[in-house]
Parts: C-alpha cells; sequence; structure tokens
C-alpha cells in the first residue's frame, strides 16, 4: 500500500489518510487526526540518524486500541521526512 504524503512544513508532514505529524525540535512529535492531538515524547539521535518514541509516553493519555495505529502513523510519517523512526518501550502494552 503506498501512502500519499505531502509535506506542509519543516518538519511537518500531512497524510491523504487523514491525519498529520510535526516534528518538534525541542523535543516531541505531534500526531493530530479527527480524534484529536497527541504528543508522543521523543528524542533527536545522531549516530545512526533517528528520532526515538517512547512508547511509555501515550500509554495513560491514549486508549489502547489507538496506540498501533498512532505509532504506525507517525513511524510512516517520520519515515517520509527522512527520520527513521525507532520505537521505544514495552510493546506488549500497546501491541
Amino acid at each position: 500500500m503506498t501512502e500519499d504524503f505531502k509535506k506542509t512544513g519543516t518538519n511537518t508532514v500531512t497524510s491523504a489518510n487523514g491525519f498529520t505529524v510535526e516534528v518538534r525540535l525541542r523535543g516531541g512529535v505531534l500526531y493530530r487526526d479527527d480524534q484529536g492531538e497527541i504528543r508522543i515524547d521523543s528524542e533527536w539521535l545522531v549516530n545512526p540518524h533517528r528520532i526515538v518514541l517512547y512508547t511509555q509516553s501515550l500509554e495513560k493519555k491514549v486508549p489502547r486500541a489507538r496506540l498501533d495505529t498512532i505509532l504506525s502513523n507517525a513511524a510512516r510519517a517520520l519515515e517520509y521526512l527522512g527520520h527513521p523512526a525507532q520505537l521505544e518501550g514495552d510493546q506488549s502494552t500497546w501491541k
């Protein structure tokens, strides 16, 4: 499945599937869709270049059923922007 992304800002990408992901250089990734906005704790790593998304930052903020969708969408959007994503945390809590 090919996703239609459009870069809508320096560190912002919007998907034709109805969500937007914005990387904040001072920390955090903002994820927006028709159900609202959520901030994912993150960290930039240099060698190798990637953004770590801390899954535990979502556990109490988002219903468990949405976690997989949010993290999958955010990771694909970050890849589109050229920022490989790495999930960090207890993945058994969101799968």
